[in-house]
C-alpha cells in the first residue's frame, strides 16, 4: 500500500498503524504546491526527489526526478543496523514538516531542512550509546571528508572521524575531519555529530559505503543537487559561512620553528624589507613565554619587548603568537627563562575549576610536547572568560593573529567535561571549541580584525579562518611532502575549508634549494603564504638566485590581493573555495577530475605545481580557452599539453579574456598606512591594475566597487570602467600591441611594454563610468 505523503488520504491513513505499508514522501521543485511533510522546492533546475520507505524490511530508497516525473537515480538505503541488528517493523506518525517512524528499538525522524537538503536522526528509545550502521548502495566516486593528505578520490578509502595530531605519514587520519562527503551520484551526505565515527567509502563493501559511529543518536543530512558546488554551498550554510578575513592576512607571513632572541624577530622584519619581500605578519612561535600557557614573555630571550614589537609595526607587521589549549605543571625547558615547575596561573586555573577534569575530580593531566598540563575546559563559560583575560596580555603588543596549535582529539583521556559532553564526543568538538573561543576573542578583543591559524578542526572549522596544514617532511614524497600537501589543500577546500596554508617548505627536515622554490610556488598560488620550517631557513639562507625567485613568488601572490579577496568573498558567500579542484571546478568534463596535481586557483588561474624534481610535467587544460601566463601562447582546451617549467616558473595558465585586478608590485605590506610607519614602507593603497588577458568578452566586479567589462570584436575592444571611489587605475592589455580608436583623456597614456609584451594605460584617478576602445594585435 503506498500514500503520497503530500495527499489528503496520507493525512489520515499515516496516523494508523499498519502490518506492511510503503510511504511515498515527494519534493516538488517547479511548482508552488505545499506539501504535507515536506515542502520542498528549487532543488535544482530540473530535479524532484520521491523519499520511499519500507516497513517490511525497514529499507529506504530516494529516487531522483525530472519535471517530468521520470526518474533518473534512485538512492537505495537498506535498513540501519543497531548493535548488529536490522531495523525493521516500524509504525509511523506524519506531522506538519517531519515524519517519525518508531520500532521496538528506536524511532527515526525526517524532517526538512531547506530547498535541498533532508535529514534523518536515529534515536535509541533508552538514549544510551549504541553502534550504528548506515549503508548506501553507491559505487562511485568520492570527495570531501576534510583535510586529507593521501587522496582527492577518497574510493577504496576507510576515513577515520577523529581529529588527530600526526607529524609522520598520516595515511587517511586528518588534522580536520569533516564528516561530509559528496558522491558523483550527486548528492552530499554529512554526519552531524561530534562522535569519532569512519566512513567506510567501497573500501570493504563495492557495493555500499558505510557509515559506522557509536553514539547515542545519529543524524544523518543528504544534500541533492547535480551540481558539487551547489552540494557544498548547502553544506557551508548548514555548517556556518566563513567570515572575510582581514586584508592583510593575505600577504605572505614569515615564520621560523624558534626564534631564539629579539634579533631573530627583527631580523625577520628588517631583511624582509631590505631584500623587497612583502609580507605583513611576523610568527612567533614557542618557545616565547616563561611558561606553557601563561602568557607572560620571556624576557630573557626577548629583551625590551615593547621596543621590539614597536619596531615590527614601525615596519608594517602584525605579530602572531602561537598558543595551545595546555596550562603546564610541568614544561620542557628548552629556553634560558622558562620555568619548570607549574605555569603561573595553573594553581589558578585548578582552583576555579577551569580545567577538563578526571572522574575524581582532579585535573586531567596530558604529557605533550612541551611537557605535561591540563585542557582548559571550554565548555565552561567562566574558563572561556577566565582564558580571554590571559589573552589579553598579548594586546598590549599589537598581537591581532594566533597560531593555535595541537587541540586534537588524541590529546583527550578519561575525562569530565563542565557541560557533561562524554570524553569520546569530545574528541571532535574539543577542536570546535578551542577555535570557537579563540575565534571570539577576536571578535571581542579585536573588533574582529584578526585571525587564527588553526592546526586542528572539524566540521564549522571554516567559521574560524585561517588553518594551516600541520607538520609535513621537507621532500617530494607522496605519503608526508609537497605532493601529499597539494592534495590536502584540495581535500580541505571540497570540505567547505576555504582559507587555508601550510608551512614552506615542510615543517620537519632541511629542504633543499629546488623543493623550497617549488614549494614557495605552491604556496604563492594558496590563500595565506608562510615560510616556517624547523631548519629556521629565511628565502635570504640559499642563493641569490632562490632569493630572487621567493621574490618574484612572494610578489606575485601580494600583486594579486584583489584577485584573492574577491575569490574570498566569494567564498564567503557560497561557499566556493578559493583553490578549486578541478573535480569541482570542471565537474561536467569527463577527463578533469583525473588531474590531482593541478588545480584552479580562483575563477581564471589554472595552477599546476611541481609536485616532483624536473623541469617538466604535464598539465591537462580543460574545455575553454586558455593562454600560458609566462610565454602569452594560446591553446584550446580538452588536452593534455607537456609543459617546461624552469626553477623560475611554475605551469601557470589564464582563462581566455580573464580580466585578473591586482595592485602595484612595489607594495610591501597589505596594513593600510598608520601613523609611525617607516616612510619607506609602502602600504596598501587605492591604486589597482587590471590585466586584460588574451580572448572573448568578460566582466568583473570587485568586493571594493570596482567594475570592468570588455566586449570583444575581432580585433576591436571595448572596455566600460566603473569605480565607486575615485581611485587610479593602470590597464595591462597582456601579449598585444594595441592602438587605442577613440583619443579620450589627452592625459591618458598608451605605452607598448616589449620586455614585458603588454601595452600599458594608465588612467589618471576618477571615479564613476569610463569606456576605452582599441583596436589590437598580437605581439
Amino acid at each position: 500500500m503506498s500514500y503520497p505523503m503530500n495527499s489528503s488520504a496520507s493525512r489520515h491513513a499515516l496516523r494508523r498503524k499498519w502490518r506492511t505499508w510503503v510511504a511515498t514522501i515527494t519534493f516538488l521543485t517547479s511548482v508552488s504546491i505545499a506539501t504535507e511533510v515536506f515542502g520542498v522546492s528549487n532543488l535544482a533546475s530540473t530535479d524532484m526527489l520521491k523519499l520511499e520507505l519500507q516497513n517490511t524490511d525497514g529499507a529506504m530508497s530516494l529516487s531522483f526526478l525530472d519535471q517530468s516525473g521520470i526518474t533518473r537515480d534512485v538512492l537505495e538505503i537498506p535498513a540501519i543496523t543497531l548493535d548488529g541488528a536490522e531495523q525493521a517493523n516500524f509504525d509511523i506518525l506524519a506531522h506538519a514538516n517531519r515524519t517519525t517512524l518508531r520500532n521496538q528499538s528506536l524511532s527515526v525522524t525526517f524532517e526538512e531542512l531547506s530547498d535541498r537538503s533532508i535529514a534523518m536522526t536515529w534515536i535509541p528509545h533508552d538514549l544510551k550509546s549504541h553502534h550504528f550502521e548506515v549503508r548506501i548502495r553507491d559505487n562511485s566516486n568520492y570527495y570531501g571528508g576534510g583535510e586529507r593528505f593521501n587522496a582527492l578520490n577518497q574510493k577504496g578509502n576507510i576515513l577515520p572521524m577523529m581529529s588527530i595530531d600526526r607529524p609522520e605519514k598520516k595515511g587517511s587520519n586528518s588534522y580536520k575531519p569533516v564528516p561530509f562527503i559528496m558522491s558523483t551520484r550527486g548528492y552530499g551526505l554529512w554526519v552531524d555529530s561530534f562522535a569519532p565515527g569512519f566512513f567506510d567509502l567501497n573500501a570493504t563493501d563495492r557495493e555500499h559505503l558505510r557509515i559506522d559511529y557509536h553514539t547515542n543518536q545519529l543524524r544523518v543530512a543528504l544534500i541533492v543537487s547535480p551540481q558539487r558546488a551547489q552540494i557544498l554551498e548547502e553544506f557551508v550554510r548548514m555548517t556556518g559561512k566563513p567570515p572575510v578575513p582581514p586584508t592583510w592576512a593575505f600577504a605572505p607571513w614569515k615564520s621560523r620553528d624558534v626564534h631564539r632572541n629579539r634579533d631573530e624577530v627583527l631580523q625577520d622584519a628588517e631583511w624582509s624589507r631590505r631584500y623587497d619581500l612583502p609580507s605583513s605578519v611576523i610568527v612567533i612561535d614557542s618557545p616565547w613565554e616563561t611558561s606553557y600557557n601563561n602568557f607572560v614573555l620571556n624576557e630573557e630571550q626577548f629583551a625590551e619587548p615593547h621596543a621590539m614589537f614597536a619596531r615590527l609595526g614601525e615596519l608594517g607587521f602584525y605579530p602572531c603568537l602561537w598558543l595551545t589549549p595546555f596550562v603546564n605543571t610541568k614544561n620542557v625547558v628548552d629556553m634560558q627563562g622558562i620555568q619548570p615547575g607549574p605555569s603561573s596561573c595553573f594553581e589558578e586555573a585548578v582552583a576555579a575549576g577551569h580545567l577538563v577534569k578526571r572522574a575524581d575530580g582532579q585535573p586531567m593531566l596530558s604529557h605533550w610536547w612541551k611537557g605535561e598540563g591540563g585542557l582548559v575546559d571550554f565548555t565552561d563559560p567562566a574558563a572561556v572568560k577566565w582564558w580571554h583575560e590571559q589573552l589579553q596580555q598579548t594586546l598590549q603588543w599589537g598581537v591581532r593573529a594566533f597560531k593555535c596549535d595541537d587541540g586534537e582529539g588524541n590529546f583527550i583521556h578519561d575525562a569530565v567535561f563542565k557541560d557533561g559532553t562524554s570524553a569520546e564526543a569530545m574528541k571532535n568538538r574539543y577542536a570546535a571549541l578551542y577555535l570557537q573561543t579563540m575565534h571570539g576573542f577576536i571578535d571581542e578583543h579585536l573588533g574582529g580584525d584578526g585571525v587564527l591559524l588553526g592546526r586542528c578542526g572539524f566540521t564549522g572549522t571554516q567559521r574560524y579562518p585561517f588553518c594551516w596544514a600541520g607538520d609535513n617532511e621537507a621532500n617530494f614524497s607522496f605519503d608526508n611532502g609537497l605532493p601529499s600537501v597539494i592534495i590536502a589543500g584540495q581535500t580541505a577546500a571540497i570540505s567547505g575549508i576555504p582559507f587555508w596554508g601550510h608551512d614552506i617548505a615542510g615543517y620537519i627536515g632541511q629542504p633543499t634549494k629546488e623543493l623550497f622554490i617549488r614549494w614557495t610556488q605552491f604556496g604563492a598560488f594558496s590563500p595565506l603564504m608562510m615560510t616556517h620550517m624547523t631548519s629556521n631557513l629565511g628565502p635570504w639562507d640559499f642563493d641569490e638566485e632562490t632569493l630572487g625567485i621567493y621574490r618574484d613568488f612572494a610578489k606575485l601572490h601580494t600583486r594579486l590581493f584583489p584577485y584573492i579577496y574577491n575569490a574570498a568573498h566569494e567564498a564567503a558567500a557560497s561557499g566556493m573555495p578559493i583553490i578549486r579542484p578541478m573535480a569541482m571546478a570542471f565537474e561536467n568534463d569527463p577527463q578533469a577530475a583525473d588531474h590531482i596535481y593541478q588545480y584552479l586557483f580562483g575563477p581564471d588561474l589554472l595552477v599546476a605545481p611541481m609536485y616532483q624534481g624536473g623541469e617538466h610535467r604535464t598539465v591537462y587544460l580543460p574545455e575553454c580557452g586558455w593562454v600560458d601566463y609566462w610565454s602569452g601562447h594560446e591553446h584550446q582546451g580538452g588536452k593534455v599539453v607537456e609543459v617546461r617549467a624552469p626553477l623560475e616558473q611554475v605551469p601557470l595558465f589564464v582563462r581566455s579574456g580573464a580580466i585578473i585586478p591586482m595592485i602595484p608590485a612595489d607594495v610591501d605590506t597589505l596594513i593600510s598606512r598608520q601613523p609611525g610607519f617607516d616612510k619607506d614602507v609602502v602600504c596598501l593603497d587605492e591604486r589597482r591594475i587590471l590585466q586584460i588577458w588574451p580572448g572573448e568578452s568578460a566582466e568583473i566586479a570587485t568586493w571594493d566597487g570596482l567594475s570592468a567589462k570588455t566586449v570583444v570584436t575581432g580585433d576591436n575592444v571595448t572596455l566600460t570602467l566603473d569605480t565607486h571611489s575615485k581611485q587610479p587605475i593602470v590597464l595591462e592589455i597582456m601579449y598585444r600591441k594595441c592602438e587605442p580608436t577613440e583619443t579620450g583623456d589627452a592625459e591618458t597614456a598608451w605605452q607598448y611594454n616589449s620586455e614585458r609584451r603588454l601595452t600599458s594605460v594608465a588612467l589618471p584617478a576618477f571615479q564613476g563610468k569610463r569606456v576605452l576602445k582599441w583596436r589590437q594585435q598580437s605581439d
